[in-house]
């Protein structure tokens, strides 16, 4: 679908801009000649496609061993994921590709008139349901620090709410420090009422692959639809 939608732009561009202000000009170029008429919908699903490769394309690719200096000990990785339990705010813990993707797909479930958070959990920080303030019930634990690079980490976290959780924390070091770049539930600790115990169980959540997968969704999916019509 993005080769399409690419295609698509590429064709637009030689033939002339054909959109004004989110408005087509009626299947003319500017100066007056031949063009393609390319309605909003289509421009935002074109940009949105553009915009995930970009993302997609933007990583770490070549790794390297640890340096050993301060700010990759072991330490300082665990004061610094303290600070972004104390802070609990995506915009001063987390990646510019996190930041980047979660913005995209705010913009797909617009496209889409989807509620993030019928994609995602309310609060990755928390795992709580609804935006106020957890209070006394809310706790975390540091478990690991784990597979330490140059440029990535992880941390494993326990959180504790109405029942246990391991969250690993995907760390980056950019812009002179840690910052997290996915949130990846591996598994959550629940009571059983039938047999009275607390079983854990294996959870799979990956907020990064969520989100690329619901973009590529709705782009693939509003495609669908304009085909259908």
């Amino acid at each position: 679908m993005r080769k399409i939608l690419i295609g698509i732009c590429a064709a637009g561009l030689t033939f002339g801009s054909c959109f004004n202000d989110g408005k087509t000009d009626g299947g003319n170029a500017r100066d007056g000649g031949p063009g393609i008429a390319i309605d909003t919908a289509t421009v935002n699903l074109i940009e949105l496609g553009m915009a995930l490769d970009n993302i997609e394309a933007d990583t770490i690719v070549n790794d390297e061993k640890s340096p050993g200096d301060k700010l990759h000990s072991t330490k300082h990785i665990i004061d610094r994921v303290n600070s972004f339990y104390k802070l609990r705010d995506d915009q001063q813990c987390c990646s510019k590709n996190y930041l980047s993707l979660r913005m995209l797909t705010e913009r797909a479930c617009q496209l889409n008139d989807d509620d993030i958070r019928d994609i995602l959990t309310d609060n990755h920080w928390t795992l709580e349901h609804g935006d106020e303030d957890p209070g006394d019930e809310w706790s975390f634990k540091i478990l690991s620090v784990d597979n330490v690079t140059m440029y990535k980490a992880e941390a494993l976290v326990e959180v504790k709410m109405y029942y246990e959780s391991k969250m690993k924390l995907h760390l980056v070091f950019e812009r002179g420090d840690w910052y997290v770049d996915n949130f990846d539930m591996v598994s959550e600790v629940g009571f059983d009422a039938t047999v009275e115990v607390y079983e854990e169980q294996e959870v799979y959540y990956n907020e990064k692959e969520m989100m690329i997968e619901y973009i590529r969704e709705v782009i693939d999916g509003q495609d669908e639809t304009d085909r259908e019509e």
